[in-house]
């Protein structure tokens, strides 16, 4: 008796299961279907659409499987003609956000963007896989704004709590850090994470190269094609054209100019 009990219990709890996952599909295609979607759209189901705001998807775009958009009210998201989001990309807009990804853009699989603020990605731009942007601090939103194309490499974690300015044909490195937020940590009275918040936004200009592996701190700006090495911690500016490396960056042109200046000082005195 007790087991037929139990398995009446299991079977309704799987069928409530069942209608709830069916209630949940009927909902975002009903949401799907209120949205404005170009020639030649592909869809992979199930797509998840949820929330007020209005969502566009233009000509000849793919969104995969488990695509994820979630909009605000007042929010509205444009995916541009020719763009591609790949199975589980997260994107959602906050209250009043515009989100708009230009023509022939890429997200690949796994990464979230998701912002209070706004986000406006240039035609033929990209974000690689697991990418994370997002404030990291919350009751702060700053834009995202990435030119035309420029590419974020795989698992780069972007805060966003300040704006984040990123030019035309630049490269960001795969496992970067960019931070826009710092905490006052001098006050012994509370722990040194907890400290006020302080923000700074970092711009990087057209034609840049962060290598892999770098941090990027608040209020940086990297130069117009500046290379930042592999691996480097950069907490200042960083002039046009310069290459700096280490922890904390420094540059190397410069040191290499110094240390000519000081052989030929050298080879003078002999003469």
């Amino acid at each position: 008796m007790k087991f037929l009990v139990n398995l009446i219990k299991i079977i309704l709890l799987f069928f409530g299961n069942i209608c709830s996952r069916i209630g949940r599909f009927i909902y975002w295609y009903l949401r799907l279907s209120q949205s404005r979607i170009g020639k030649n759209v592909k869809f992979e189901f199930p797509v998840i659409v949820e929330g007020s705001g209005t969502l566009q998807i233009d000509d000849n775009c793919k969104i995969e499987k488990r695509v994820s958009f979630g909009r605000s009210p007042g929010s509205s998201i444009k995916i541009g003609k020719g763009s591609k989001i790949y199975e589980k990309v997260n994107i959602h807009a906050g209250e009043n956000t515009s989100i708009k990804i230009g023509e022939n853009c890429a997200i690949l699989t796994n990464s979230i963007l998701r912002n209070g603020n706004e986000v406006d990605i240039g035609n033929r731009s990209s974000i690689s896989s697991y990418c994370q942007i997002f404030p990291r601090e919350e009751g702060y939103d700053g834009k995202l704004i990435m030119g035309e194309k420029s590419n974020i490499g795989d698992n780069t974690m972007i805060d966003t709590s300040n704006d984040v300015i990123i030019g035309n044909e630049v490269a960001i490195g795969p496992y970067d850090i960019i931070y826009t937020h710092d905490h006052d940590y001098k006050s012994t009275s509370f722990a040194a994470w907890k400290g006020g918040v302080i923000t700074g936004q970092v711009i990087v200009k057209d034609g840049a190269w962060v290598g892999a592996r770098v941090t990027l701190l608040p209020g940086v700006t990297i130069g117009k094609r500046a290379i930042v090495a592999a691996g480097s911690v950069v907490t200042k500016n960083v002039e046009d054209g310069d290459i700096v490396a280490g922890v904390p960056a420094k540059s190397l042109l410069k040191n290499k100019v110094k240390k000519v200046e000081a052989e030929v000082k050298v080879e003078v005195k002999r003469n």
